[in-house]
């Protein structure tokens, strides 16, 4: 519930910056992933604290965008930029859409950004396949970076 208010606490804070977003998702984590789908449930929240409406955050019993099966992790810390990289692509390449995002601008959150990788080709895969106008991305946490 706490990052549900978090989200909608974000988005009325800076409300001139996502006056013109047309649909709120998040990135998603596989349905068979165990324990958690950490992801859903921060959006479930964030849905749930809306209760007005004024968002346009997905409906979480019918989501916009899936991941059809679990991928390779890429949070180790020792993994290389190239093995985030590597990961990111194979998140991405087992996305689907439920309905069209053709046109639309979307505020894409996650809960932690670590390189940018899968942002990147979670942004590129709703705006080649899926025809976005625009992703732009919304995340809980940052990891620091690495010298």
């Amino acid at each position: 519930m706490i990052f549900g208010r978090l989200i909608v606490g974000w988005l009325k804070a800076h409300e001139d910056e996502v006056r013109d977003i047309d649909l709120i998702i998040g990135n998603p984590t596989a349905r068979d992933r165990a324990p958690l789908q950490h992801v859903e449930t921060m959006m479930q929240a964030a849905y749930a604290e809306d209760a007005l409406g004024q968002w346009h955050i997905a409906d979480p019993a019918s989501p916009v965008l899936i991941k059809l099966r679990e991928t390779g992790k890429s949070a180790s810390s020792a993994a290389t930029w190239q093995d985030k990289m590597d990961a990111a692509r194979e998140h991405a390449s087992v996305l689907h859409l439920r309905r069209s995002v053709a046109g639309k601008r979307i505020l894409l959150v996650d809960d932690v950004f670590t390189t940018g990788a899968q942002f990147h080709t979670v942004g590129t895969f709703l705006t080649t396949q899926g025809r976005a106008k625009e992703v732009r991305g919304l995340v809980l946490g940052r990891t620091p970076s690495r010298s």
